[in-house]
């Protein structure tokens, strides 16, 4: 028994299914055993409070660029050995044979520790927690009419072994609080929404954002959007807050920048190293070791250590992220991003914790430096075009920027511009660099917890549809 104490898979284990094997030229065993909790809170009412058990083993083997996958809902040795049987079948005939297990452990390190560790609290600990941010949404302002709690915190325990011979075990944790509030007057209805996501036992409430704080955000998001205007159309000046912002980064970047699509050559990207493609102000990270982030890895899902990867440095292109088959294809070295939603899906590159690096100018000059533009905080979603980089992006928290000021707050607009032209764009990036500590969730096929993060940004010129759209 290893020391995760509900995998009963050893390396002994491990060996047995990889002599069985008789293609393919890798292949690995991810173990996992997921707990999760979630209380959810609607018109006042606890309508829901669940724990749930997600335990299974997925098999791999790849043979250069054909893979084969299965996999089975349990630890069982014959069924993984089953499993594998399937997976070689899948995969393209080639060389047979395994290499014998060399017992080399690949460290996690502590990029998560857990001071209050979520199995230990009862579901009376998490509504009690949950209560406390209905009641902050509540007492807002009269004119908050429906609040929507929900929060889940996920337990995962990870067990990697390859026909390299190396392996690895993972403790991670994750808890996320969402907040939606709902403000009413004269007919016209505003939402807004807060919450907090990151790889934390219950301190986060203690160290990252208060149940009261995330409650209140959400009511003031609704109130203030009340009082909202039309927003303008037209090409004008745009500025990033920092912080949510940067999934503007994430979608409309990252995405192009994951090594399949470069494989494939449907990024706007490909075959662009080396090349300068954002403005000399704009430098691009994925980075897997910011401590207790949403986006932190100890190693990938392929047991690759995770990294600090800059894919744009000062506007020029350096480099992707990868998994194992793409670094293999483009000869490229691993940068650990090979990620999975769970044991029943085969990994694949993924973005971590995605951002633009800190500038120098601070954020008021670059307010100062815009007469007529528009002041984003917020996002509601978004639409990307890989392979052209074309996309669209509907705010729902800004306002407006007049002679320097920022001023009303406007509503029904959309961002519609393309990835690297707007980068290109970008003429001021401000000092004040901020990591979300927001619920994101990326979906590709599959869906992991992502990070993002930006400083203020200007970009010098955007379409923005506002007024035209209004009925």
């Amino acid at each position: 028994m290893n020391r995760l104490g509900v995998i009963p898979f050893s390396a002994e284990d491990a060996h047995r299914v990889f002599s069985g094997i008789r293609k393919g030229t890798f292949s690995d065993i991810f173990l996992q055993y997921r707990v999760t909790t979630s209380v959810r809170i609607e018109d006042g009412i606890v309508k829901s409070a669940t724990r749930s058990v997600s335990a299974g083993t997925g098999i791999r083997i790849v043979d250069g660029e054909s893979t084969g996958y299965s996999f089975c809902e349990n630890f069982e040795l014959d069924d993984v050995v089953s499993a594998a049987g399937f997976a070689q079948a899948i995969a393209a005939s080639g060389k047979s044979g395994t290499q014998g297990m060399k017992e080399h452990r690949i460290s996690a390190g502590m990029l998560y520790p857990q001071k209050i560790p979520l199995l230990e609290a009862n579901v009376t600990v998490r509504s009690e927690l949950v209560r406390r941010v209905l009641k902050a949404a509540e007492s807002y302002d009269p004119l908050i009419d429906r609040v929507t709690i929900n929060m889940t915190d996920t337990d995962d325990r990870i067990l990697i072994f390859n026909s390299e011979g190396e392996w690895g075990e993972d403790i991670r944790p994750m808890v996320t609080v969402s907040a939606s509030a709902r403000a009413s007057r004269d007919g016209n209805v505003q939402f807004g929404r807060s919450g907090v996501g990151m790889r934390m036992g219950f301190e986060v409430f203690e160290q990252v954002e208060s149940p009261e704080m995330i409650g209140s955000q959400a009511a003031k998001q609704a109130i203030i959007m009340l009082d909202a205007k039309p927003a303008p159309a037209g090409m004008m000046p745009v500025v990033l807050a920092p912080g949510e912002s940067g999934v503007l980064i994430h979608e409309s970047v990252g995405h192009p920048l994951e090594a399949d699509f470069i494989w494939k050559k449907t990024s706007a990207y490909t075959g662009r190293v080396g090349e300068q493609v954002a403005s000399p102000l704009c430098t691009i990270v994925d980075d897997g070791t910011i401590a207790s982030n949403r986006g932190a890895l100890g190693f990938d899902d392929e047991l690759t250590p995770t990294e600090r990867s800059v894919l744009i440095e000062k506007g020029v292109l350096s480099g992707f992220m990868d998994d194992r088959i793409t670094s293999d294809v483009l000869k490229m070295a691993r940068t650990g991003n090979g990620r999975r939603q769970s044991f029943q899906y085969a990994p694949i590159p993924r973005m971590r914790t995605t951002f633009m690096d800190n500038g120098q100018t601070p954020p008021e000059e670059i307010i100062d430096n815009v007469k007529k533009g528009v002041y984003c905080v917020a996002f509601a979603g978004g639409q990307v075009n890989i392979a052209s980089g074309d996309f669209v992006f509907v705010p729902s928290e800004a306002y407006l920027i007049e002679n320097g000021k920022i001023t009303t707050p406007i509503k029904n607009l959309t961002l519609i511009g393309n990835g690297p032209d707007a980068l290109n764009r970008v003429d001021m990036v401000g000092n004040d660099f901020k990591l979300s500590t927001g619920t994101w969730i990326c979906g590709k096929g599959q869906t992991v917890p992502v990070g993002i993060g930006l400083p203020t940004v200007r970009i010098s010129e955007l379409t923005v549809g506002g007024a035209s759209n209004e009925e």
